[in-house]
């Protein structure tokens, strides 16, 4: 990670919103930043210096990583009392931070120690719109990830049979991603059989894949601290008339957006689109989500394609686009493919075949 490079775009950024330092304490972001990836740790931002306080177990580890920054050690309970020392001593009179990373509690100990020192104030996601829009090394990764999901999934149809429990297959995935290399997978899969896919995000049990249903398969694997997300729909048996009409109506709605992906975009004019293909074909109070969601660091970060949202694309931004129908008593049909915008349009980078005829097992 080119974190020097991360922290100028960082610091060019606060300047314009007219901020003089930064509290940053989501882990997700501190890696970003700094390349640490310990599990804690806080992070102050100034056009001086960049500091990263984490606890005595990663001492060294934050020393290797964090190479661009001052490091310092205290317990997590102190660890806002470092970042208020190093204000004192830095001269800052405001801190920043982000409302939608720092819980209230830990708001109430950042005031108390920084309390006579400087005053606390809330910052627009500034690093959150920096991690939007990937970088060539980054993109470099989640292809290599949609490549090697396309690959776990085609290791796995083979050995999907009616009888098997929705957690037996999710085991199955499991153990493929960590044949195929992957660190781990980026959430605990989404295998949904027969009326429970009208669950978007049902917890696979114990419940049978039987001949005649809709089988739902959602997971992704992270490497390299960056994650994947893929979603396809099956039929177990001869496709049904009904199947091949609910899962045709989810496709096409893919397709438009996929097609209307370009520069300038409006999110929620994208979300808008597949959104209207699907009520044409009959289904509109059967798809409640948002569109998609970006990708990358955490497997839900900006951009948001849903219905309110005015973000306008930009090329290099990665998002899921995954269109659903979830019909209560019989179950869902979802289809969901990675896409990073491109300066034309969009190049789609996961591949597993999809269609009514592909999707039967």
């Amino acid at each position: 990670m080119a974190n020097p490079d991360r922290l100028a775009l960082l610091r060019a950024a606060m300047r314009k919103e007219g901020l003089e330092s930064l509290l940053v304490t989501s882990l997700a972001n501190i890696r970003y930043l700094t390349g640490f990836t310990g599990s804690s740790a806080r992070c102050l931002v100034s056009a001086r210096e960049c500091l990263l306080v984490t606890d005595s177990r990663y001492r060294l580890q934050a020393g290797r990583e964090a190479s661009a920054c001052r490091v310092a050690v205290a317990p997590l309970r102190d660890s806002f009392a470092a970042v208020a020392a190093r204000v004192r001593r830095l001269g800052l009179r405001r801190l920043s931070f982000d409302p939608s990373s720092l819980t209230y509690g830990e708001w109430i100990a950042a005031r108390s120690a920084c309390r006579g020192a400087c005053r606390l104030s809330p910052s627009p996601p500034l690093i959150e719109r920096l991690r939007a829009v990937k970088t060539p090394s980054e993109l470099g990764i989640l292809r290599r990830l949609a490549r090697t999901v396309d690959a776990v999934l085609a290791d796995c149809l083979p050995r999907i049979r009616p009888g098997m429990t929705e957690r037996g297959i999710a085991a199955l995935l499991e153990r493929a991603a960590s044949d195929r290399g992957a660190e781990e997978l980026a959430f605990r899969p989404i295998v949904a059989a027969g009326p429970r896919g009208a669950m978007p995000h049902h917890r696979p049990g114990g419940a049978v894949a039987k001949p005649g249903e809709p089988l739902l398969i959602d997971f992704g694997i992270r490497g390299g601290g960056y994650n994947s997300d893929l979603t396809r729909t099956y039929h177990l048996g001869k496709v049904t008339a009904r199947y091949r009409e609910v899962y045709g109506a989810v496709l096409d709605a893919q397709r438009i957006a996929l097609q209307s992906i370009k520069p300038g975009v409006l999110a929620s004019d994208l979300d808008g689109v597949a959104r209207e293909s699907i009520a044409a074909a009959g289904y509109g109070a059967h798809f409640g989500h948002a569109l998609g969601h970006g990708i990358g660091l955490e497997v839900h970060e900006a951009p948001s394609i849903g219905s309110r949202e005015r973000l306008r694309l930009e090329p290099g931004m990665v998002f899921t686009v995954e269109p659903g129908i979830y019909l209560p008593g019989w179950g869902g049909v979802r289809i969901e493919d990675m896409a990073v915008v491109t300066r034309r349009g969009c190049v789609v980078l996961t591949a597993s075949p999809k269609g009514p005829g592909e999707s039967q097992l």
